[in-house]
């Protein structure tokens, strides 16, 4: 067998979870963040339209939606907005307010990734892109992993590969296998965000036409910006 490379930590997926999640763990040890994909942050460069919508000012937890609601307290209190923007600061990154609360750069998203690669450096820890792992199952202390590039153990296993959304960009179902793999209740997916069309472009004369409105769903109001587009509905 494969003499295998060790770490405290291994983190599946250097997406913004990922990368973040490594900032911390490679405080308690070795660190590796494994990802398929040829860059890291693939999201992350291209949300907010490429300036990247890093936070909001009102993350109150009464604005979130969850089966847990004293999930969204506890994770809100452990890590701010503020102290997000206070890591912005340190790496000289500027920023701006939008409408609403949300936050972007006033560059580029690739600052978001270049901070979060940094961070990583900091703390010692190893990036291995194109490593796609084919296999994980359970060792004596942790887990072992079979990749591209050879085996490797470790004793923490973090699973931020993120959601199906955007297959076109590298995203897949492995979360969800592995969870299965481990005998936890996986609860079925369905498309989360998604463009309200219209057959026949019954409103495309309209495109480009914004509007206030107010949705109310479930108890919960909430009020934006609509775009009319060539297809349908947008915002």
């Amino acid at each position: 067998m494969t003499r295998a490379a060790h770490f405290h930590t291994i983190i599946i997926g250097a997406g913004a979870a990922g990368l973040f999640a490594a900032r911390y763990a490679g405080r308690a040890g070795p660190v590796a963040v494994l990802d398929h994909a040829k860059k890291p942050g693939e999201k992350i460069r291209i949300s907010g339209g490429g300036r990247c919508n890093f936070t909001n000012l009102s993350v109150d937890p009464e604005n979130f939606l969850s089966e847990n609601r004293h999930f969204s307290k506890s994770a809100l209190a452990r890590f701010t907005p503020w102290d997000f923007i206070g890591l912005l600061q340190r790496h000289g990154i500027a920023w701006h307010e939008k409408t609403l609360g949300q936050l972007f750069c006033d560059d580029s998203a690739t600052q978001i990734v270049d901070m979060l690669l940094a961070e990583l450096r900091d703390v010692g820890g190893e990036l291995r892109l194109q490593s796609p792992v084919t296999r994980v199952r359970r060792a004596t202390t942790g887990f072992r992993l079979e990749t591209a590039r050879g085996p490797l153990t470790c004793r923490n296993l973090i699973i931020a590969t993120g959601g199906k959304s955007i297959p076109k960009m590298g995203a897949t179902g492995f979360a969800y296998d592995i969870a299965r793999q481990f005998g936890l209740r996986v609860t079925e997916t369905r498309p989360g965000l998604v463009p309200l069309t219209f057959p026949n472009r019954r409103f495309a004369a309209l495109s480009g036409l914004s509007l206030p409105v107010r949705a109310t769903a479930g108890g919960a109001t909430f009020a934006e910006a609509m775009l009319f587009t060539h297809r349908g509905l947008s915002g």
